[in-house]
């Protein structure tokens, strides 16, 4: 009976240390996601977190592009010559009630485009359209060629966008990207880097001396926030491969209203 019970312990210790690895390894430091085209207003990041990255158009009628680099990814930069490929989710929030049209993306993955996609909603008889307040889709990489496999994790930009430039902001839609997994060329998923953003968002203020405190109508400085963007650019490919996949999504949206 005791050695019974050591063995359900080993068991249950054995899925503990499991369990902890694999929530590592699909992290990624969310936090560090910022611009892309070394313009700031590709995106506006709305919340980072350790299951990823939300955000949005900056304005209406332009594309949206989430960037981090691959040494913000993997938990060891050095890994990078072992990646072969990788998936994530991708979950468009609040469509439910738009006149949206489409909605599509993917991701620049340091040196090829993802699978990418392309979502439609229903098309009504009257004209209108409806959307599932939700929509979610897959989409992924591979690198096929040796030559395709970065040598510098930091120089890997991964930019995930939305290049439908439809009006995602008056009708307050959002894209998350999430679950982001990292794989080598046996199918073994690559361990990520921990998330740092909710470090800065619960450590304790320390108070000031009352000798110390700032006047009144002296306003103090925001506190740190994960969802405030940081400030990494990217490279201005990402904006050419946007172009010609917004090509491939308008004769996608011209077949389905056919």
């Amino acid at each position: 009976m005791k050695k019974h019970l050591s063995s359900l312990a080993a068991i249950a210790a054995a899925a503990t240390l499991c369990a902890a690895v694999s929530a590592t390894a699909s992290a990624a430091d969310w936090s560090q996601t910022g611009y892309a085209d070394d313009d700031p207003s590709t995106v506006e990041i709305i919340s980072t977190s350790a299951d990823g990255v939300v955000f949005t158009q900056t304005t209406d009628g332009v594309a949206a592009k989430a960037r981090i680099t691959l040494d913000q990814i993997l938990a060891d930069p050095a890994d990078v010559s072992n990646v072969y490929s990788g998936s994530w989710t991708v979950v468009y929030h609040g469509l439910a009630g738009s006149d949206i049209q489409g909605v599509g993306g993917g991701c620049y993955a340091a040196t090829c485009n993802s699978a990418t996609y392309w979502l439609s909603p229903e098309f009504n008889e009257d004209g209108t359209v409806t959307w599932e307040d939700e929509v979610t889709v897959e989409d992924s990489f591979k690198w096929l060629l040796p030559s395709q496999v970065p040598t510098d994790a930091s120089q890997a930009e991964f930019v995930f966008m939305d290049w439908a430039n439809a009006n995602l902001v008056s009708n307050n839609v959002t894209i998350e990207i999430k679950d982001l997994k990292i794989f080598d060329k046996d199918g073994n998923e690559i361990a990520q880097k921990e998330y740092s953003g909710a470090a800065a968002e619960e450590a304790p203020a320390e108070e000031t001396p009352a000798a110390e405190e700032a006047p009144a109508e002296t306003e103090a400085a925001p506190a740190a926030d994960a969802s405030t963007p940081v400030a990494p650019t990217g490279n201005t490919a990402a904006a050419s491969i946007a172009a010609v996949m917004a090509v491939a999504g308008a004769a996608a949206l011209i077949s389905k209203r056919k």
